[in-house]
């Protein structure tokens, strides 16, 4: 495949983010999805990734948010209004004493539910229980949400209305919580704004195809974000091995570069236990971040490209179900 040979034109963008003073700039943090997948999501190990943002200087270096994702809930108390129910091995002393640990370290938690009754794992949804879910993270002290999209009608209509009904409900909390909308598709990027402070436009990003993927989707909806809300094209795989997904050391370090540019959200997909010495460089690159946190909202847009196009991402990430 031919690199990209490519001019970049930076404009103003204006403020048209939801309206919740969170995201002014695209936020920075880690995922634990591809670190840990379904396997190995407990308190002691995000305490341990908690730790190790600190020891490591990512936190001092603008990666705030640490993001559980799938597979942290088992089921619903319906003695207790139907609300989700950490699972007791994993969480202890549930999300509420972790939330604390990680505010003490001066990082802030997020959580994963699905727009649909059920998470692409299979763990509960919060289709129908988007207000008793929305109360009990901010009562947990949840400061990010992302809202998955499996399970869930693909009709643009009801997607934006399901997205509008958790909106809301984090809204009534009073709390401010980052909402992270997760629907895979470009076509969430022109009411993304609208919905959430980010939103998925790309499929998952897997490999460098799915860098390529997601950097010519941004080249087509990156405007769409500004200071309040981003046109998201997925977490950042880095080099490291023993990681679900991961690039090369060059590709990892393009990824970064194109994200950055874009205006896209910075958040680590990679190992953060066992980061390699190169992709810590790479995620911490003063120039670099100061182009991704430019204070007045800036973001590149390509002009110019001699790479050959591969169409429009709109497929859901490989096994993932759907319905109608």
């Amino acid at each position: 495949m031919k690199g990209w040979v490519c001019c970049l034109l930076l404009f103003a963008i204006h403020a048209h983010g939801l309206d919740n003073g969170l995201a002014r700039l695209p936020p920075m943090g880690y995922n634990t999805w591809n670190d840990f997948g379904c396997s190995n999501i407990t308190a002691a190990n995000v305490r341990l990734i908690a730790d190790r943002m600190v020891e490591n200087g990512m936190r001092d270096a603008g990666y705030e948010y640490l993001n559980i994702d799938d597979c942290w809930a088992t089921a619903r108390d319906k003695t207790a209004n139907n609300s989700l129910v950490p699972d007791p091995e994993a969480f202890p002393d549930g999300i509420k004493a972790l939330a604390d640990y990680v505010h003490a370290k001066g990082l802030k938690l997020g959580i994963y539910t699905d727009r649909g009754k059920l998470t692409c794992e299979r763990r509960p949804g919060s289709k129908g229980h988007e207000e008793v879910d929305a109360k009990i993270f901010a009562e947990w002290g949840i400061d990010f949400v992302k809202e998955d999209s499996c399970y869930s009608s693909t009709i643009h209509k009801v997607a934006f209305r399901e997205y509008a009904r958790m909106r809301d409900a984090l809204n009534r909390t009073g709390r401010p919580i980052l909402f992270s909308l997760c629907g895979w598709r470009e076509w969430y990027a022109e009411p993304g704004g609208s919905l959430g402070n980010m939103w998925r436009v790309t499929p998952d990003v897997r490999d460098w195809f799915g860098v390529y993927r997601s950097a010519e989707a941004m080249a087509r909806v990156g405007h769409f974000g500004g200071p309040g809300g981003w046109s998201d094209p997925d977490m950042l795989i880095g080099s490291t091995p023993g990681t679900l997904f991961h690039l090369t050391p060059a590709q990892a370090r393009s990824q970064f570069s194109l994200w950055a540019v874009t205006g896209a959200p910075l958040l680590v997909g990679s190992s953060m236990l066992g980061m390699s010495t190169h992709d810590h460089f790479t995620y911490t690159d003063a120039e670099a971040l100061s182009v991704s946190q430019d204070p007045l909202g800036l973001a590149g847009r390509l002009i110019l490209s001699d790479c050959p196009g591969v169409g429009r991402g709109e497929a859901p990430p490989e096994g993932v179900p759907q319905s109608a």
